[in-house]
């Protein structure tokens, strides 16, 4: 059983926090691929009856959106619209169960949400822009508007993504973070490079602390603390396979209610 546990954690980022017997949250690692544009489709399928054979639990269906575009756009995932793939969207909330609702992230942050009391899931895809225009929290009040969630009741985890040690910025992103928040309490100046003051700045830490503003617990917001880049021969990372190879991958993020 160990054996077989140790296998997981080696192809699979898991929070123990996120998964249990009503809930299976998954972070992939390489050299699995989840890029919609790169990776033949027939491979995708088979990255995903990996996954269901090595959890024991087949999906009713994986939902993705046709598009991420680094947005604000969150879509609730109903009957309706079950077979009908979103449109570019960045973010989806459902509480069907046996419905895997799938991100794709290579350094943004896949940001899993969890209401335990109304069986209701998100999956959000957050990287600078979508961070700046608050997707996180859009997630939230759809899941309230939509379902009745409370925002003490809900549970977010931020899966591996850039952190601060590696994602280094110039003006123009900390000048629209300055607009929405107390931005030197999330970056910090690094040096001058061909002219232009550079910044490394935690986005992370500026998902984690809209989630409490919205009303989520600080023991129910929880980080990884795995830096995509610092650990890329594990996970797929944008900078830094880009750098190395000229091309990169997709880690996917799925989370499904059982």
């Amino acid at each position: 059983m160990e054996t077989g546990k140790q296998t997981l954690f080696n192809k699979y980022h898991l929070s123990p926090e996120m998964n249990n017997e009503r809930v299976l949250a998954v972070f992939t690692k390489k050299p699995m691929n989840f890029s919609v544009k790169s990776v033949d489709p027939k491979v995708r399928d088979a990255y995903i009856s990996e996954l269901e054979e090595d959890f024991g639990y087949r999906f009713r269906k994986v939902v993705r959106s046709a598009e991420q575009v680094h947005g604000c756009k969150v879509v609730a995932i109903d009957g309706d619209n079950l077979n009908a793939k979103p449109g570019p969207a960045d973010g989806l909330v459902t509480d069907l169960t046996g419905v895997a609702l799938e991100i794709r992230t290579a350094d943004c942050q896949s940001i899993f949400l969890y209401d335990p009391v109304r069986q209701v899931i998100g999956n959000v895809h957050s990287g600078w822009r979508g961070t700046l225009q608050g997707i996180a929290v859009r997630a939230v009040e759809l899941m309230q508007s939509r379902y009745g969630c409370r925002p003490e009741e809900i549970r977010a985890y931020i899966n591996p993504s850039i952190l601060s040690c590696c994602f280094e910025v110039e003006d123009d992103v900390v000048s629209g973070f300055a607009e929405i928040t107390d931005v030197w309490k999330y970056c910090q100046k690094t040096g001058v490079k061909n002219g232009r003051q550079k910044y490394h700045m935690d986005t992370a830490a500026i998902n984690r602390d809209a989630l409490l503003s919205a009303g989520l617990l600080p023991a129910n917001v929880l980080l990884s603390g795995i830096c995509t880049v610092c650990r890329h021969e594990e996970f797929h990372s944008y900078r830094a396979d880009v750098k190395a190879t000229g091309k990169y991958g997709l880690n996917g993020a799925l989370i499904c209610l059982k």
